[in-house]
């Protein structure tokens, strides 16, 4: 199949559909959503197909602005470092470019919008830094280094977290290192 689907036309598994009721019930805890409409949603929510499905559920909810704003985070310069850190919304896919230069993502403050993650790096001469939030996994089975190393500081588990990071690309002269 060459034809891409769209991100949000992706089937969801148990565990998204999960993540969006635990959403919800924090929503109504806090008094945003009646009984009735915790319980429609939450309904809807374990019989959602699609990440439209979902969002659809939380889309008038705080919080849900970045999801709207964009499904793929694009980072690109040609010297100097790319930084993400503190509290920020993180979209399924962030796309990481630079030609000579360090990306820093710290995630530990950020709020997900999916439970899994892309991170696409291409960089030259430079390295890749993530940190990760108690409790994330990572995957980085399709990282490609030359020159350098790939560190791991999360190691293997059985169990995928949540959330779950996909690494893919690398850099070319560099590290790449998760914690």
């Amino acid at each position: 199949m060459t034809d891409e689907i769209a991100p949000q036309d992706l089937r969801v598994s148990h565990e998204e559909r999960e993540h969006v009721t635990k959403l919800l019930a924090a929503h109504f805890s806090e008094g945003r959503l009646t009984v009735d409409e915790y319980g429609e949603r939450t309904g809807a929510a374990a019989e959602a197909v699609t990440r439209a499905d979902l969002n659809r559920l939380l889309i008038d909810l705080p919080g849900a602005e970045g999801a709207r704003a964009r499904e793929v985070l694009e980072l690109s310069n040609t010297a100097g470092d790319l930084t993400r850190g503190g509290e920020w919304t993180v979209p399924p896919k962030i796309v990481v470019r630079s030609r000579f230069g360090n990306a820093n993502l710290d995630f530990r403050a950020a709020r997900f919008t999916t439970p899994v993650v892309t991170v696409e790096t291409d960089i030259l001469v430079g390295n890749v830094e993530l940190r990760l939030p108690e409790g994330a996994t990572v995957d980085l089975d399709d990282v490609q280094v030359t020159v350098g190393s790939v560190v791991d500081r999360i190691g293997p588990t059985a169990e995928r977290g949540m959330p779950h990071v996909v690494v893919r690309g690398g850099t070319w002269m560099g590290n790449v290192r998760v914690r």
